[in-house]
């Protein structure tokens, strides 16, 4: 608009999704208490005493400390999610979400980069440079960098429909499809620093844990402020993209999954090879059936929260939990779940 058309006596019309003009509103009391403790429970990563951790490696050998980089590297694949969430608050200040909502999401943003940091590290005291830039010596090892590598591949699949789902999805079908992974990281995070061996990992997954809690408690907090408001189209989203976010986080959090993701013909015998390893050497991951009750605590604590508000829970039939089964989930369904 040229300057002699715009009229000065009016209020300008402001671009619709701009950042301008800046809003505030102070009335969301249940958002506000979870931006204050989102404030109170921030930790550093450097805390973690790496020197410690250095140290330890120092005293395995080369396929164990291998296998605790592979599994690493394996998890930053979702913890690589820091401009997922930054992307989510430029977006919440564009639609001028409640000023609590978009203080959250730029919490969520510095929890995730500091999640990130923490699998850098892990990684570079144990193997720097894996997989990128690692040579391996043997076929394990060979299939092993790859599988690391495809599932980052995998990653960059997810983070281009990340930006498409914005033009698909509202905010409450984006943020309740995080649900199931929130829940999830909580119980896998608190399970392994309670067997964690060495003490600096079993400090790191508390503080995660902490994050993780917090973080389902956001997803609770939108989908109890906007279910009720939500039509049965979108509540069926919501059961559907449930169901994505148990096939997409399955790979780090319980088996790795037969369906939708494209990896190696080698990856699950590569990646079982890799996690019995990583045990052997003292790095504790859960068992199967730990991984197993891990998701069956996600799904009851989803599915509670679900049903309060007439949203149907998903069929996960890998761990015999009945209900809404989905028969058409395809590619373009999925919403990133990190």
């Amino acid at each position: 608009m040229q300057k002699d058309e715009l009229n000065f006596n009016m209020e300008p019309p402001y671009p619709e999704n701009n950042v301008y003009p800046p809003t505030w509103n102070f009335d969301n009391e249940k958002a506000w208490q979870l931006y204050r403790r989102a404030k109170r429970e921030q930790w550093d990563e450097e805390s973690i005493n790496w020197a410690k951790v250095k140290e330890w490696a120092s005293g395995l050998d080369r396929k164990q400390r291998l296998a605790i980089a592979y599994w690493w590297s394996l998890l930053s694949n979702f913890d690589n999610a820091t401009p997922v969430f930054a992307y989510a608050v430029i977006k919440s200040f564009e639609y001028h979400l409640d000023t609590a909502v978009r203080g959250i999401l730029t919490t969520i943003t510095f929890d995730e980069n500091r999640h990130n940091m923490a699998c850098g590290l892990s990684i570079s005291n144990m193997l720097q440079g894996f997989p990128l830039n690692f040579t391996p010596k043997d076929d394990l090892e060979r299939k092993a960098k790859l599988n690391a590598e495809w599932v980052w591949w995998n990653g960059s699949r997810y983070w281009k429909a990340y930006l498409e789902a914005y033009r698909k999805y509202t905010f409450d079908v984006l943020f309740t499809s995080f649900m199931m992974g929130e829940a999830a990281a909580t119980t896998v995070f608190t399970t392994m620093s309670k067997g964690a061996k060495m003490e600096e990992f079993s400090k790191l997954f508390k503080n995660t844990a902490v994050d993780e809690t917090r973080h389902y408690a956001f997803t609770h907090l939108i989908i109890s402020q906007e279910a009720q408001k939500m039509s049965e189209e979108k509540k069926k989203l919501v059961t559907k993209q449930v169901r994505a976010g148990f096939v997409f986080l399955s790979l780090i959090t319980y088996k790795p999954p037969k369906d939708f993701w494209k990896l190696p013909p080698w990856f699950i015998e590569t990646h079982e090879k890799m996690e019995n390893i990583a045990r052997d050497a003292g790095f504790y991951i859960p068992t199967e059936e730990e991984k197993e009750n891990a998701w069956r605590d996600a799904i009851m604590r989803v599915g509670s929260s679900l049903y309060r508000y007439g949203i149907e829970m998903p069929s996960i039939p890998e761990l015999g939990i009945s209900g809404e089964e989905i028969k058409d989930l395809k590619e373009e369904d999925f919403i990133p779940i990190f």
